[in-house]
């Protein structure tokens, strides 16, 4: 094997349990394991975090929900985001496997209701709102009114309302209050109506309102990024949470050239003495960013060497002559620990000019992911 993802099971552990102590027992915890798990693996960690007391279950469509209830996994699964009318038989099959929909338009609540109603078996949802980040979701002006056409429906069971924040990473949590406020009058206003359910899930918080802020917990929180031991941008880091990913590669071959020699495409980097420079089998394709070129750094032995050249599809040239006994096949790391140093997701982050979210859900899928206790 010549690249491979290290995820710890223990990681994965400490970090839900860390986040159950914060909100307690009594709030429910969604554990996220859309997009692969945040590139982690969607399966494995699922069944980690389900048998570890996650409540829920958060993905981002039909076929994530329907891959972990093929895979065995029990709890409840809520869609985050979308889904399309257009995938008649799968909508079919996720809610005889009991998946729960957000719905936040008529159009939604007639199509689940016309599919519920020709199965005979009714469609949990969530009422989506958009209190401020202007994607999905209903305005909370009209709220209400698709609360009161959703209840109407004898084969919807309305199980939560949510809403997702759009500032709750910032230091400044002036503008996550004003969502949550627009959430605690919406939320007032629904329990008024008589025949609204007493124990539907008001839900909002992810992973950086709940280091930041309590009154963001509502009935349950929604964990993602935390989980794999992973901080949100600016966030204080208010509790200690493990990262769960190392990822390997291993030198496939190693060369000296001489002084002048340029390497890799555009001869964008030229040895300015005798180099010796170790192959890695690792590139863009792979997830390894091409802004890498030139900047990146990776771990060989416990020592951060650089990256020269321009990371190409497939292959990225390192620099290794500090590096005196060093063959072929050398585990290389290149986001992990080792001995004293460590290159962090965040570290990646900074030098391609994103976020760490990025940096570790865009590991390609195919690469071999290995769960280590």
């Amino acid at each position: 094997m010549l690249t491979w993802l290290e995820i710890s099971k223990k990681a994965l552990t400490y970090n839900l349990k860390q986040f159950r102590k914060i909100i307690g027992s009594k709030i429910k915890l969604m554990a996220v394991v859309k997009s692969n798990a945040y590139g982690h693996g969607m399966i494995e960690c699922a069944k980690i975090f389900e048998k570890n007391g996650a409540d829920y279950l958060g993905v981002i469509n039909l076929n994530e929900a329907l891959a972990l209830r093929k895979s065995g996994l029990k709890k409840p699964i809520f869609i985050l985001s979308f889904w399309s009318s257009e995938l008649g038989a799968l909508i079919i099959k996720a809610i005889k496997e009991k998946i729960e929909f957000p719905v936040y338009t008529e159009q939604q609540i007639k199509i689940l209701s016309k599919i519920s109603q020709k199965i005979g078996e009714k469609v949990k949802i969530h009422i989506k709102i958009d209190t401020g980040t202007s994607r999905i979701g209903v305005l909370p002006e009209n709220t209400l009114n698709l609360a009161q056409k959703c209840l109407k429906s004898p084969w919807l069971e309305l199980k939560g309302v949510f809403t997702h924040f759009a500032k709750s990473e910032s230091k400044n949590q002036a503008f996550t209050n004003q969502q949550t406020k627009k959430l605690l009058e919406i939320k007032e206003k629904l329990m008024a109506m008589p025949d609204f359910p007493k124990n539907v899930i008001f839900h909002a918080g992810c992973t950086a309102s709940t280091l930041n802020n309590s009154q963001t917990y509502f009935d349950m929180v929604r964990i993602g990024l935390g989980l794999y031991g992973l901080y949100p941008s600016l966030v204080g880091l208010t509790c200690e949470l493990k990262p769960a990913m190392r990822w390997k590669t291993r030198i496939i071959q190693i060369k000296t050239v001489v002084k002048g020699t340029f390497v890799g495409y555009d001869c964008t980097y030229q040895c300015s003495k005798k180099t010796k420079i170790a192959i890695l089998p690792i590139g863009y394709w792979d997830g390894y960013d091409r802004k890498l070129s030139n900047c990146g750094e990776v771990l060989i032995q416990g020592r951060r060497v650089p990256v020269i050249g321009r990371v190409c599809m497939n292959l990225t040239m390192v620099d290794i002559s500090k590096i005196k006994k060093i063959k072929a096949g050398d585990e290389v790391i290149l986001i992990g620990q080792e001995k004293n140093q460590q290159i962090s997701a965040e570290d990646v982050a900074l030098k391609t000019e994103t976020i760490n979210y990025e940096v570790v859900t865009k590991i390609n899928q195919m690469i071999t992911r290995i769960y280590k206790a």
